[in-house]
């Protein structure tokens, strides 16, 4: 499947495992992070699917169980009881996801509100989003990246939260833009498996048409991202990629993406 389909059908696989996980976790069937792990990846296996991942495959499960607490939370409509019932499975979607709420709750003005920066610095810079600031703020983007992905979240609220981590990460500032370019490539992606680009030439005028979108500087991501992704997730046959990116060269990449994450 890479065409003559709509976004909706491009994640109808993903969603319907993240349904099926829930309802084994409302059991009682699941009862940990590391079993949601386990049962995640066999499905995936199963299905055919691959986890929303660049270049690295780096705890790419773990990371992927954003997509699980998404479509419970944002697609079933799942409520706050359970939630709360649930945080020791989702340790790390919990926060990202209360950190998200607060923030929207703002409008993700962050300008001397001292008290709020406060609140999502105690919210994300835990042990359980990573190994150090840079990772843990990651795995904040990943999360709303997720529900931006999956429609379920709106593109500018993705945009948004990206500048409001900028103002209260100020040291991560050069950094975040990573993320902004992965999503970018995603939807570029997108874009390819949905019949929109068709060589080269529009594949650069939809990169270019993108970012002025989203009107955030020196977001374009590197081709090669573009084409993993395509390649990887989505799916798209070789043969087309290498039409698409014909004036792609061959030769090995080391531009850090946020895939690498």
């Amino acid at each position: 499947m890479w065409n003559g389909v709509d976004t909706r059908q491009l994640y109808k696989d993903r969603v319907e495992v993240a349904i099926d996980l829930w309802d084994k976790i409302l059991r009682g069937q699941i009862v940990n992070r590391a079993q949601l792990e386990e049962e995640l990846y066999a499905e995936y296996k199963r299905r055919g699917i691959e986890p929303f991942r660049g270049f690295s495959k780096i705890k790419i499960y773990d990371k992927e169980i954003a997509t699980v607490f998404v479509v419970g939370r944002y697609g079933l409509g799942l409520d706050d009881d359970i939630i709360e019932s649930t945080k020791h499975i989702f340790t790390v979607e919990y926060r990202c996801d209360k950190a998200y709420r607060l923030l929207k709750k703002h409008d993700f003005k962050i300008s001397e509100n001292t008290d709020l920066k406060d609140m999502i610095r105690e919210l994300i810079n835990v042990p359980d989003l990573g190994y150090g600031l840079e990772d843990r703020v990651f795995r904040m983007m990943r999360y709303v990246f997720t529900g931006t992905i999956l429609t379920f979240f709106p593109e500018e609220e993705f945009v948004n939260t990206y500048r409001a981590l900028q103002e209260i990460f100020p040291e991560l500032r050069d950094v975040l833009i990573r993320y902004v370019k992965f999503y970018v490539a995603f939807k570029i992606a997108e874009g390819i498996v949905l019949g929109q680009i068709g060589d080269p030439s529009e594949r650069k005028i939809f990169k270019y048409v993108f970012c002025v979108k989203l009107n955030v500087q020196r977001c374009a991501p590197p081709d090669r991202l573009i084409r993993e992704v395509a390649l990887r997730v989505y799916k798209v046959p070789k043969r087309v990629l290498d039409r698409l990116f014909a004036d792609l060269s061959q030769g090995p990449s080391n531009v850090p993406t946020a895939g690498s994450k």
